[in-house]
């Protein structure tokens, strides 16, 4: 049963929230019945969002073909993916947040898993409210590399060129800035 977005909210960082939103907002533009991961990758590959995965795909990317036309074809790859999934049955649910498909929320729990696995790359959240339980919530890139194990997004991005391990190679160990020749 989906889970509701407000639910998946509590499990999450301010910088995953703020993804969250954006792929909620595009699959309501989009009527559709749930919110998937699909939905939230490609609202982080907008322009607006934050430049972690645009960066990493950057790294990730194939040496035959120009990074434009690789990302454009990850795009396109995208927006066909996300055409092919269901609408809503009836107007009023389009109205509504929709919920946040299992596999997503699947996602979000084995990142909150390996999080509490490696403590040194995570944060703990104490609630003012309750004194002994802290949540673990989830960095936006732990999310992104739980993401990256489902098969259709796997899929997505080997339609355009790119390998998931190599896309999680890369946020897991970002290349270093190449100085400027001036700075020397």
């Amino acid at each position: 049963m989906p889970t509701p977005v407000a639910a998946a909210r509590q499990c999450l960082s301010p910088a995953a929230v703020t993804a969250l939103d954006a792929a909620v907002d595009s699959a309501r533009r989009r009527a559709h019945a749930q919110t998937t991961s699909l939905h939230l990758i490609a609202s982080l590959l907008a322009p607006a969002a934050p430049p972690l995965l645009r960066d990493a795909l950057a790294c990730a990317r194939s040496a035959a073909f120009t990074p434009r036309l690789q990302l454009n074809a990850l795009n396109l790859c995208f927006g066909v993916s996300l055409d092919r999934l269901p609408s809503a049955a009836s107007s009023s649910a389009s109205a509504d947040e929709p919920p946040v498909s299992n596999s997503l929320m699947a996602a979000i729990k084995r990142s909150q898993a390996n999080q509490r696995r490696n403590p040194d790359t995570f944060h703990f959240y104490h609630q003012a409210h309750a004194q002994p339980p802290t949540a673990v919530k989830v960095d936006l890139s732990h999310l992104v590399l739980a993401i990256l194990d489902d098969p259709l997004v796997s899929r997505v991005f080997a339609d355009a060129g790119f390998r998931s391990g190599d896309i999680k190679l890369a946020i897991l160990r970002p290349a270093p800035p190449m100085p400027l020749l001036g700075r020397l």
